[in-house]
């Protein structure tokens, strides 16, 4: 079958054996959208058509197995309590449902990198102007980085120098510059000083071994269909416990105060089948070898593309430290141009088939 992949490794041959995309397209921005394979589009067919043949019988009695069976899968994955775990579409949302849902104080403040993704601090702007009356502050990270401390160092910095920060959201991968943020050491220095953590995980499920309890942040969202193959869009939100009770989702419905799952689960009707294909693109994503063998063949590419776009730019990749790599982007420096600073490219790896 085209889209059996028993004999299939995660390699180049998986373009043709698992995947469909027009005739001429090389894609290769898997770090915005994801792509699905065809097994994962079959089955996601077959469940709307389940749902469109009987829809009462599906919202009723067969979608809340689905979402219970995914949302075990996923905390599975990413080492979490599946009590603590939610879905959401995307880690934006996830991030929103935090920041509208926490009761601010006049002159609260925000700190982020000067790296966050834009519509993050966008929505973390928003909150500081029309909830807080206070500041979001965005620490730097300068290249060349010699160690992960110097990155600590200047969140810790900040804090030190900005009582009123009550709340740090960081990037557990940097969308825009590709760096492995060490985020277990930030988290740790928040928690000496009273701060809550929100991560910012978009990249991190499949890209990164995850374990949040381990991690022990406050809030934790990444996204599913980025490099775990499922329909877009499938993301989750970990919510530590003492959070439970306030931490609620962006639509307000039916299951009002009956706990923290069923305000997620039930918001009304739409389409939550990208959620309930967690566990089949959990297979998939082991069949073809798993986390080992995808870093493996993504990094020797990825370093090798890099090498090579730097050589013909007559640039250079910038110097950080292995621990910070990110498994499957990098960074290359881009040429001056008249008019125009010096900007870093971020490179993405075709995830699949180059």
């Amino acid at each position: 079958m085209a889209n059996s992949v028993s004999t299939i490794a995660f390699g180049a041959a998986m373009k043709d054996h698992c995947f469909r995309f027009k005739e001429g397209v090389t894609f290769i921005n898997h770090g915005s959208y994801g792509a699905v394979p065809l097994r994962i589009r079959h089955k996601q067919k077959q469940l709307l058509d389940e749902l469109n043949d009987d829809p009462d019988a599906f919202y009723r009695q067969t979608e809340q197995r689905l979402y219970n069976n995914a949302r075990a899968a996923a905390a599975e994955f990413v080492g979490a309590d599946p009590e603590n775990l939610v879905f959401v579409q995307n880690a934006t949302t996830g991030v929103n449902s935090v920041l509208k849902s926490l009761q601010w104080q006049k002159g609260d403040e925000i700190l982020a990198t000067e790296h966050a993704y834009r519509a993050v601090a966008n929505a973390c702007r928003k909150v500081a102007e029309f909830s807080t009356g206070g500041h979001i502050h965005q620490f730097d990270i300068r290249y060349p980085i010699n160690d992960e401390q110097e990155v600590v160092d200047s969140m810790t910095s900040y804090l030190n120098n900005h009582p009123q920060i009550r709340l740090v959201v960081l990037d557990h991968i940097t969308s825009a510059t590709a760096l492995i943020l060490p985020v277990k050491k930030m988290i740790a220095e928040c928690r000496k000083r009273g701060v809550l953590v929100l991560v910012d995980a978009a990249h991190a499920p499949g890209q990164i071994k995850v374990n949040v309890e381990n991690l022990n942040p406050d809030f934790y969202t990444g996204n599913f269909h980025k490099w775990v193959y499922t329909p877009r869009g499938c993301a989750i939100l970990w919510i530590a416990k003492e959070h439970h009770n306030w931490c609620t989702p962006l639509v307000t419905s039916h299951m009002y105060k009956k706990g923290v799952q069923l305000e997620y689960f039930m918001q009304g009707t739409r389409d939550n089948i990208p959620y309930f294909l967690v566990p089949d693109a959990l297979e998939f994503y082991n069949e073809i070898g798993g986390m080992d063998r995808i870093h493996q063949y993504t990094t020797d590419l990825l370093d090798k593309a890099a090498s090579m776009i730097a050589e013909r730019l007559g640039t250079r990749t910038p110097k950080i430290p292995k621990s910070m790599e990110a498994p499957f982007m990098r960074l290359v420096l881009l040429p001056e141009f008249e008019g125009y600073p010096r900007v870093l490219m971020k490179v993405p790896t075709n995830c699949c088939w180059t």
